[in-house]
Parts: structure tokens; C-alpha cells; sequence
């Protein structure tokens, strides 16, 4: 069944991410293919969307600047994204540095895909493992929900909690299944 129509996730669907869960080392990209599935599986079969991983940088914007090869991005047909997702292991969800660092990258992201003309709104996904952040971006203000939150002195240690509970959503939840943002996006695409 579609996801318009269903009203969970499908069996098989939860036992991939299961079977890349139970690896017993973490993996930087270990959810990578996991999510790649998710997303297909949510925008359906038609030609209307795609999913790509992120275009390395161009000119001027360096390779360290960007973790680009951590991304997938959702397009519609003409090439406009309309969903980034930014995936890390699931080491990084109980890592407070690493929390701030999750959240550096997909604001960066922001700054690109705003570039390229995405539609008025554009979504954004930070998930470590399971655990989900969801940010949304207008691109007319150039604001961003779920707003990046900078470390409280640049030369202070992040207090212990920094960012918690940010991440605290699983996106394999049927609560989380029934918040999906896609239903969202579809409609505004088809609405233009």
C-alpha cells in the first residue's frame, strides 16, 4: 500500500531499520540506505519527486566546510528540494558536541538549498539513528523553526543537556508516522 493511504509503516520497512540497528559497531553511514527506502517508500512511485544524495559543494564552498556525503535530499520533478535530511549514527544521540554539531551541519545545509530556489517552504530532517529534529524553513524570511542554537561561550565547555530532548521524536513511532511532514509537501507541490 501507498503512504497516503497506510496508517503505519510497513513490516518490512521496520525490520530494515532493524537489521541495521542490531550492527553491532557504529557506522557513519549506516542508516544511510535504511533512509533512502523511507523516503522513496513516502513519496511514492510517480516521477513527482526524487531522492538524491546531496551534490558535492561547487566552486567557492570547500569539502570540509560540509559533511555533503551525510545528506539526502528530496527534489521534485523540477529539481527544486523540498525535504533535506541530514543522517548520523545513532552514537551521536546521547553525545551533547555532537548534538550542536548535527545542528551546525543542517543549518549549513539550509544555506544552500535556499540558493537553489526550493519551493516556499523547504523541510529539513536531522536524525541520529531514529531519533528525529524536525526543522522548517521559509524561503522568502530565510528563518528556520527548530533555530540553530550557538554555544554559550565560545571558548566554554557545552553544559551537560546542551540541546537535550531536541531529538527526543522517533520517526518509526506511529505517533511520528501520523506527524509525517510529506502529506504536507506533496500538497504545496501540486498546489504550484
Amino acid at each position: 500500500m501507498p503512504f497516503s493511504t497506510d496508517n503505519s509503516w510497513p513490516a518490512l520497512l521496520l525490520r530494515i531499520f532493524e537489521i541495521y540497528r542490531d550492527e553491532n559497531k557504529p557506522l557513519e553511514n549506516r542508516y544511510h540506505g535504511p533512509y533512502n527506502r523511507l523516503l522513496n517508500y513516502c513519496f511514492g512511485d510517480s516521477f513527482n519527486f526524487f531522492v538524491s544524495p546531496q551534490d558535492p559543494p561547487g566552486d567557492g564552498v570547500t569539502r570540509d566546510a560540509l559533511d555533503f556525503i551525510a545528506f539526502l535530499v528530496v527534489f521534485d520533478a523540477d529539481r527544486r528540494p523540498v525535504l533535506i535530511a541530514g543522517i548520523k549514527d545513532t552514537s551521536w544521540a546521547n553525545n551533547t558536541g555532537l548534538h550542536l554539531e548535527a545542528d551546525q551541519q543542517l543549518c549549513r545545509q539550509y544555506d544552500l538549498m535556499f540558493d537553489s530556489r526550493p519551493l516556499p517552504h523547504l523541510w529539513g530532517l536531522s536524525l541520529l539513528g531514529t531519533s528525529v529534529r524536525i526543522y522548517h524553513g521559509g524561503v522568502v524570511t530565510r528563518a528556520i523553526t527548530s533555530p540553530y542554537q550557538a554555544r554559550p561561550r565560545g571558548d566554554y565547555i557545552l553544559p551537560p543537556g546542551f540541546l537535550e530532548g531536541k531529538w527526543n521524536l522517533d520517526i518509526l513511532s506511529q505517533e511520528e508516522f501520523n506527524k509525517m511532514i510529506i502529506m504536507d509537501i506533496t500538497t504545496t507541490t501540486a498546489a504550484l
